[in-house]
């Protein structure tokens, strides 16, 4: 299992002494043209980057209708949900209705859920966005009177990914809990 997991890691520092030994023998034999040494130091800086952004989370843009409170659940890979949306290429944004369930057909990118590179924002009927401030529980002098986006969590099941989170005042977060 732990290799399973470190197989990213293993295989990046694999590719790195491949091309080292590489470099080292064009020194040697005065080989390699440098383009070629030059290809053989960036591929595996180039794979690892890539590898990191295909297994990263999604940057995601939640529009919430203005003035709603309580749990936000959105169901991931479903057949009849909401189709995909992006904004500036790589943005996804999920459009939340009244009820605060939303199904899409998006799937969990990577392996996990950014809450703090997300961007919550309420709609009003202009379709005007405002900036949901973010719960911040470690920070200091933090803000527990004002809505708030709450951190909630995510459920993998049988018929799709769940996330939940809350727009509701900090002191009131033990009632989701």
């Amino acid at each position: 299992m732990f290799v399973y997991n470190s197989y990213p890691d293993y295989s990046f520092f694999i590719f790195c002494i491949v091309g080292l030994v590489q470099i080292f023998t064009a020194f040697i034999n005065n080989r390699f043209k440098k383009r070629w040494q030059l290809f053989w130091v960036f591929l595996p800086i180039m794979i690892w980057f890539s590898y990191l952004e295909i297994e990263s989370s999604s940057k995601d843009i939640f529009l919430i209708p203005d003035g709603f409170e309580g749990k936000v659940t959105i169901q991931y890979e479903q057949k009849n949900g909401a189709e995909k949306e992006f904004e500036k290429f790589w943005w996804r944004v999920y459009n939340i209705p009244r009820n605060g369930i939303l199904k899409t057909k998006f799937e969990i990118k990577g392996n996990s859920i950014s809450y703090s590179d997300s961007k919550y924002y309420f709609v009003n009927k202009n379709g005007n966005r405002k900036l949901i401030k973010q719960f911040c529980d470690y920070c200091k002098g933090k803000d527990t009177l004002n809505i708030q986006i709450l951190p909630g969590k995510l459920i993998g099941k049988e018929n799709g990914n769940y996330q939940e989170f809350y727009i509701d005042v900090p002191k009131n977060r033990n009632n989701y809990e």
